[in-house]
């Protein structure tokens, strides 16, 4: 709310998004160790904070997909644009999901100050 009522006097540029902050904030928000974001395991819940903790690296930072995908446990970027496209699938079907990944942004926006 606040940001939203000071949105023209935050800088944007001053936002600070690393993808070590990311996957820590996305590793404690699905109460997990960030290891296993990095980790060549398929278990789907841990699939599913990767796939988001990706995506949100995409949009939040200037990484470029192979950046990412080797913060991730030396993916290839084809991981990443797949990671992308299933989070993007889940929000458009699931507006809970939506609400879920927007509360998970905002934390991470705020720990990036």
């Amino acid at each position: 709310l606040a940001r939203n009522v000071l949105k023209d006097l935050i800088d944007d540029a001053k936002l600070n998004v690393t993808i070590d902050t990311i996957q820590r904030v996305v590793s404690e928000f699905y109460n997990l160790p960030a290891e296993l974001l990095r980790a060549k395991t398929r278990k789907q819940e841990i699939v599913q904070a990767r796939q988001a903790a990706m995506y949100l690296s995409k949009e939040l930072t200037g990484s470029s997909l192979k950046t990412i995908g080797a913060a991730f446990g030396g993916r290839d970027h084809s991981t990443v644009i797949h990671a992308c496209q299933c989070v993007v699938q889940q929000l458009v079907d699931d507006p809970q999901y939506r609400e879920q990944l927007g509360r998970l942004r905002r934390k991470i926006e705020t720990a990036s100050y």
